[in-house]
C-alpha cells in the first residue's frame, strides 16, 4: 500500500487511520469515550504526548513530515491504570507556553536562538539575528537557504538579546530584504 494520497498523507497514513491509530493531536473527545474516558480531550492528548509510547510514524504533508501515531486503544487502556489525581496534578503544575512576550508594533533587531525540523524528521538548532516585529521573528535561514518567519511565543524559539540598529554580523542587504517584506 505504499504511496502517496495526494498531498497530504502517505496511503500507509491513511490505513492507520482506518484502524484507529491517530497522531495524539488529532484525537477527538468520541475517539476517548468510545474507550470509556470522560476526561477533557487537551487532559488526555497531554497524557499521550508525555506518557505513550508512538505505535508507527508515517509520512504527511507535502514535504513528507515525519507524524507519530498512536493505538488510541491501548493508550486508553494505559490511562485507565494510572492514578487521575496525580496526573491531574502534573497537568495542573506542567510548563506553560512562554505568555510574557511583549508585542511591539516598531521592528527591532535580535539575536534569537530557534529550531527547525529538517528534511530527515530530527531537529537542527541554530543561533541568528533577526528582525522582529509584533508576533513574528524574520530570518535568513542558511539551512533553507530563504528567509523564513518564527512565530516569538514559539515552544523552540527564545529571543536571546536586542538591539538598537543593525548588527554587525547581520548583512545589510539581509536587513533590507526583510525589512521591504514588513514593510509592504
Amino acid at each position: 500500500m505504499a504511496g502517496y494520497c495526494g498531498m497530504s498523507m502517505s496511503n500507509n497514513a491513511i490505513e492507520a487511520y482506518n484502524e484507529g491509530k491517530k497522531p495524539f493531536s488529532r484525537i477527538t473527545r468520541e475517539d476517548i469515550q468510545k474507550y470509556g474516558i470522560n476526561e477533557s480531550v487537551t487532559f488526555f492528548q497531554w497524557y499521550v504526548n508525555n506518557s505513550c509510547s508512538y505505535c508507527e510514524w508515517h509520512h504527511t504533508s507535502a514535504k513528507f513530515n515525519i507524524t507519530l501515531f498512536y493505538d488510541i486503544e491501548k493508550c486508553c487502556n494505559q490511562f485507565k491504570k494510572e492514578d487521575i489525581n496525580i496526573l491531574r496534578n502534573k497537568y495542573k503544575n506542567r510548563r506553560k507556553p512562554k505568555s510574557d512576550v511583549i508585542i511591539d508594533d516598531t521592528p527591532y533587531y535580535a539575536k534569537v536562538e530557534y529550531s527547525i525540523s529538517t528534511f530527515s524528521g530530527s531537529r537542527k538548532y541554530l543561533e541568528e539575528y533577526a528582525i522582529v516585529h509584533r508576533y513574528w521573528a524574520y530570518i535568513k535561514d542558511d539551512y533553507r537557504k530563504e528567509i523564513i518567519r518564527k512565530k516569538i511565543n514559539g515552544k523552540h524559539f527564545r529571543i536571546s538579546e536586542k538591539y538598537q540598529s543593525r548588527p554587525e554580523g547581520m548583512p545589510e542587504d539581509v536587513a533590507n530584504n526583510i525589512l521591504g517584506m514588513i514593510c509592504k
